[in-house]
Protein backbone atom coordinates (compact mmCIF):
# COMPACT_ATOMS: atom_id res chain seq x y z
CA UNK A 1 0.00 0.00 0.00
CA UNK A 2 1.29 3.45 -0.84
CA UNK A 3 1.83 5.64 2.20
CA UNK A 4 0.35 8.66 0.45
CA UNK A 5 -3.02 6.96 -0.02
CA UNK A 6 -3.20 5.66 3.53
CA UNK A 7 -5.71 7.13 5.92
CA UNK A 8 -5.12 6.41 9.58
CA UNK A 9 -5.57 2.73 10.25
CA UNK A 10 -7.44 1.60 13.36
CA UNK A 11 -4.95 -0.56 15.22
CA UNK A 12 -3.55 -1.27 18.63
CA UNK A 13 -0.49 -3.37 17.73
CA UNK A 14 1.91 -2.15 15.06
CA UNK A 15 5.14 -3.80 13.94
CA UNK A 16 8.01 -2.00 12.25
CA UNK A 17 10.44 -4.01 10.14
CA UNK A 18 13.88 -3.11 8.86
CA UNK A 19 14.93 -5.93 6.55
CA UNK A 20 18.13 -6.73 4.69
CA UNK A 21 19.51 -9.76 2.90
CA UNK A 22 20.97 -10.90 6.22
CA UNK A 23 18.39 -10.06 8.88
CA UNK A 24 14.91 -8.97 9.85
CA UNK A 25 14.89 -6.41 12.65
CA UNK A 26 11.48 -5.76 14.24
CA UNK A 27 9.78 -3.71 16.93
CA UNK A 28 6.17 -3.94 18.11
CA UNK A 29 4.35 -0.95 19.60
CA UNK A 30 1.33 -1.46 21.83
CA UNK A 31 -0.24 0.95 24.34
CA UNK A 32 1.96 3.80 23.04
CA UNK A 33 5.26 2.09 23.74
CA UNK A 34 7.55 -0.64 22.42
CA UNK A 35 6.72 -4.05 23.89
CA UNK A 36 8.89 -6.44 21.82
CA UNK A 37 11.94 -5.94 19.65
CA UNK A 38 14.75 -7.99 18.22
CA UNK A 39 16.65 -9.17 15.20
CA UNK A 40 16.33 -12.44 13.36
CA UNK A 41 19.28 -13.56 11.26
CA UNK A 42 18.58 -14.94 7.80
CA UNK A 43 20.64 -18.04 7.00
CA UNK A 44 21.58 -19.53 3.66
CA UNK A 45 24.51 -20.11 1.35
CA UNK A 46 22.78 -18.31 -1.53
CA UNK A 47 19.93 -15.85 -2.00
CA UNK A 48 17.36 -18.58 -2.66
CA UNK A 49 18.14 -20.37 0.60
CA UNK A 50 17.97 -16.98 2.35
CA UNK A 51 14.53 -16.33 0.81
CA UNK A 52 13.26 -19.67 2.13
CA UNK A 53 14.70 -18.96 5.57
CA UNK A 54 13.25 -15.41 5.59
CA UNK A 55 9.82 -16.81 4.64
CA UNK A 56 9.83 -19.35 7.47
CA UNK A 57 11.09 -16.83 10.04
CA UNK A 58 8.70 -13.99 9.14
CA UNK A 59 5.81 -16.48 9.28
CA UNK A 60 6.93 -17.66 12.74
CA UNK A 61 7.46 -14.08 13.93
CA UNK A 62 3.95 -13.03 12.93
CA UNK A 63 2.40 -16.17 14.43
CA UNK A 64 4.20 -15.54 17.74
CA UNK A 65 3.51 -11.80 17.80
CA UNK A 66 0.35 -11.04 15.77
CA UNK A 67 -0.17 -7.37 14.99
CA UNK A 68 -2.82 -5.26 13.27
CA UNK A 69 -0.49 -4.07 10.55
CA UNK A 70 3.16 -3.91 9.63
CA UNK A 71 5.23 -0.96 8.45
CA UNK A 72 8.34 -1.93 6.53
CA UNK A 73 11.06 0.46 5.50
CA UNK A 74 11.11 1.09 1.77
CA UNK A 75 14.03 -0.44 -0.05
CA UNK A 76 16.77 2.10 -0.50
CA UNK A 77 18.90 2.86 -3.52
CA UNK A 78 22.03 0.76 -3.74
CA UNK A 79 24.75 1.04 -6.36
CA UNK A 80 25.22 -2.69 -6.93
CA UNK A 81 22.62 -4.28 -9.24
CA UNK A 82 23.18 -7.69 -7.58
CA UNK A 83 22.52 -6.25 -4.11
CA UNK A 84 19.42 -4.43 -5.42
CA UNK A 85 18.07 -7.67 -6.91
CA UNK A 86 18.81 -9.68 -3.75
CA UNK A 87 17.11 -7.01 -1.61
CA UNK A 88 14.09 -7.10 -3.90
CA UNK A 89 13.89 -10.88 -3.54
CA UNK A 90 14.02 -10.74 0.26
CA UNK A 91 11.59 -7.80 0.55
CA UNK A 92 9.22 -9.51 -1.87
CA UNK A 93 9.31 -12.78 0.02
CA UNK A 94 8.69 -11.07 3.37
CA UNK A 95 5.80 -8.98 2.04
CA UNK A 96 4.40 -12.00 0.19
CA UNK A 97 4.23 -14.06 3.37
CA UNK A 98 2.63 -11.23 5.32
CA UNK A 99 0.02 -10.51 2.66
CA UNK A 100 -0.80 -14.24 2.39
CA UNK A 101 -1.47 -14.16 6.15
CA UNK A 102 -3.92 -11.29 5.64
CA UNK A 103 -1.68 -8.66 7.24
CA UNK A 104 -1.88 -5.09 6.01
CA UNK A 105 1.59 -3.91 5.00
CA UNK A 106 2.64 -0.33 4.39
CA UNK A 107 6.00 1.06 3.33
CA UNK A 108 7.69 4.01 4.98
CA UNK A 109 10.51 6.01 3.44
CA UNK A 110 13.63 6.14 5.63
CA UNK A 111 13.73 9.94 5.69
CA UNK A 112 10.05 10.11 6.68
CA UNK A 113 10.45 8.25 9.97
CA UNK A 114 13.93 9.68 10.62
CA UNK A 115 12.78 13.28 10.20
CA UNK A 116 9.75 12.53 12.42
CA UNK A 117 12.23 11.74 15.22
CA UNK A 118 14.14 14.94 14.51
CA UNK A 119 17.01 12.93 13.07
CA UNK A 120 17.78 15.13 10.08
CA UNK A 121 20.71 14.82 7.69
CA UNK A 122 24.04 16.02 9.01
CA UNK A 123 24.44 19.78 8.81
CA UNK A 124 27.23 21.45 6.88
CA UNK A 125 28.99 22.23 10.18
CA UNK A 126 28.73 18.60 11.33
CA UNK A 127 30.19 17.41 8.02
CA UNK A 128 33.05 19.92 8.31
CA UNK A 129 33.72 18.79 11.89
CA UNK A 130 33.92 15.18 10.68
CA UNK A 131 36.48 16.18 8.05
CA UNK A 132 38.51 18.04 10.67
CA UNK A 133 38.39 15.16 13.14
CA UNK A 134 39.10 12.51 10.47
CA UNK A 135 41.15 14.18 7.71
CA UNK A 136 42.08 12.59 4.38
CA UNK A 137 39.27 10.03 4.26
CA UNK A 138 37.32 9.06 1.17
CA UNK A 139 33.92 10.49 0.26
CA UNK A 140 32.32 7.11 0.92
CA UNK A 141 34.01 6.93 4.36
CA UNK A 142 32.46 10.27 5.36
CA UNK A 143 29.10 9.17 4.01
CA UNK A 144 29.23 5.92 6.00
CA UNK A 145 30.39 7.74 9.14
CA UNK A 146 27.47 10.19 8.81
CA UNK A 147 25.12 7.24 8.44
CA UNK A 148 26.58 5.63 11.61
CA UNK A 149 26.10 8.88 13.53
CA UNK A 150 22.46 9.13 12.50
CA UNK A 151 21.82 5.47 13.38
CA UNK A 152 23.33 6.07 16.81
CA UNK A 153 21.07 9.12 17.23
CA UNK A 154 18.07 6.90 16.57
CA UNK A 155 19.15 4.36 19.20
CA UNK A 156 19.92 7.17 21.66
CA UNK A 157 16.45 8.66 21.09
CA UNK A 158 14.70 5.43 22.09
CA UNK A 159 17.12 4.48 24.85
CA UNK A 160 16.40 7.84 26.51
CA UNK A 161 12.64 7.57 25.98
CA UNK A 162 12.29 3.96 27.22
CA UNK A 163 14.64 1.49 28.94
CA UNK A 164 15.31 -0.43 25.74
CA UNK A 165 19.12 -0.64 25.85
CA UNK A 166 19.32 -0.72 22.05
CA UNK A 167 22.78 -1.51 20.70
CA UNK A 168 21.89 -2.83 17.25
CA UNK A 169 21.20 -0.07 14.73
CA UNK A 170 18.91 -2.26 12.61
CA UNK A 171 16.68 -2.83 15.64
CA UNK A 172 16.88 0.91 16.34
CA UNK A 173 15.68 1.59 12.80
CA UNK A 174 12.81 -0.90 13.17
CA UNK A 175 11.82 0.96 16.33
CA UNK A 176 11.81 4.27 14.43
CA UNK A 177 9.64 2.76 11.70
CA UNK A 178 7.18 1.29 14.22
CA UNK A 179 7.12 4.49 16.28
CA UNK A 180 6.33 6.61 13.24
CA UNK A 181 3.62 4.22 12.02
CA UNK A 182 2.05 3.87 15.46
CA UNK A 183 2.00 7.56 16.29
CA UNK A 184 1.39 9.10 12.87
CA UNK A 185 -0.55 6.54 10.86
CA UNK A 186 -2.65 4.78 13.48
CA UNK A 187 -6.03 5.63 14.94
CA UNK A 188 -6.86 4.02 18.26
CA UNK A 189 -10.29 3.65 19.86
Amino acid sequence: MNLGSLSKTKASRVMGIDASTNSIAFTIFFNRKPVRWGKILIQGSNIYEKIGDANAKIYALFKEFPVDYIAIESAVFVKSPKVAIDLAYVYGSIVGVLVSLGVEVITVQPTTWQFHLGNKLLTKVEKENLKSEFPSRSVSWYSNKGREIRKQRTMDYFNKKWPMNLTDNDVGDSCGIAYYAYHQLTRRS
